[in-house]
C-alpha cells in the first residue's frame, strides 16, 4: 500500500518525478525496483551498527551482564555469611516449623546463584554470536542499498535529488524528514566506511 502511495506522490510532484526519472535512467533500475529500494532504505540512517547493538542489547539484557554477574557473586557471598552466622549464637531463633527452611537458606541461595549464572553464561554466548552477525548484516545491507546502487552506477549519490525522494518515502512511512546537513554527514560517513571496507 505505501509503495503505491509513494508512486502517486512522486507522480504528482514535478520535482520528485524529475528526480525519480533521472535516477532511474542513471541506475538502470526499473521503477518498481527503485520504489522498493526507497521504501526499504528510507530509514537506513538508523541502521548503523551502534544503534542496532544498543537496541538488541536492551532487549537481550534488561539487566546488564555485569550487574547479573555481580549479583551472582553477591548471592554466593551472602550465602557464606548466612552459613557462618548460623553456626554462632547470633543465628536468629526461629519457630520450629520454619527452622529447617532457614537452615537450608545458604544452599537455596547457592542453587539460585548457579542457575542464574548458567542463564547468564548462555545469554552471553548467544549475545557474542549475535553481535558479530549484526555487524555483518549492517555491512551487507549498506552494500546492497539503493544509495550504494546509485553511487556505483553514477559515481556519486546525487544527494539533493536522493534526499527529496528519501524524504517523500519517509513521509509515506510516517517518519520525520531528514535535514540536508544530517543527510550530508551520514552520506559522508557511508562513503568513508565504503572506502575503508574496500581498502581491507
Amino acid at each position: 500500500m505505501s509503495k503505491e502511495e509513494l508512486r502517486k506522490r512522486i507522480e504528482r510532484n514535478p520535482q520528485l518525478k524529475k528526480d525519480f526519472d533521472f535516477l532511474i535512467a542513471k541506475t538502470g533500475l526499473t521503477p518498481e525496483q527503485f520504489l522498493t529500494g526507497l521504501r526499504l532504505d528510507c530509514n537506513l540512517m538508523k541502521a548503523d551498527r551502534q544503534t542496532l547493538l544498543s537496541k538488541e542489547r536492551a532487549e537481550l539484557w534488561p539487566i546488564s551482564e555485569d550487574t547479573l554477574r555481580r549479583t551472582v557473586k553477591n548471592i554466593r557471598r551472602v550465602a557464606g555469611q548466612i552459613e557462618a552466622t548460623n553456626k554462632t549464637e547470633f543465628a536468629p531463633a526461629l519457630p520450629k516449623n520454619i527452622e529447617t527452611d532457614f537452615a537450608g537458606l545458604p544452599e537455596t541461595l547457592r542453587s539460585y546463584a548457579r542457575k542464574l549464572e548458567r542463564r547468564v553464561d548462555i545469554r552471553a554466548l548467544y549475545w557474542k554470536r549475535k553481535k558479530s552477525r549484526i555487524a555483518t548484516s549492517v555491512a551487507k545491507t549498506r552494500r546492497h542499498s539503493l544509495y550504494e546502487r546509485i553511487r556505483s552506477s553514477t559515481g556519486g549519490y546525487h544527494q539533493a535529488r536522493l534526499l527529496r525522494l528519501v524524504n517523500a518515502a519517509r513521509e509515506v512511512e510516517g517518519l520525520p524528514k531528514i535535514e540536508q546537513r544530517a543527510f550530508t554527514i551520514w552520506l559522508n560517513r557511508l562513503e568513508k566506511r565504503r572506502k575503508e571496507t574496500q581498502s581491507k
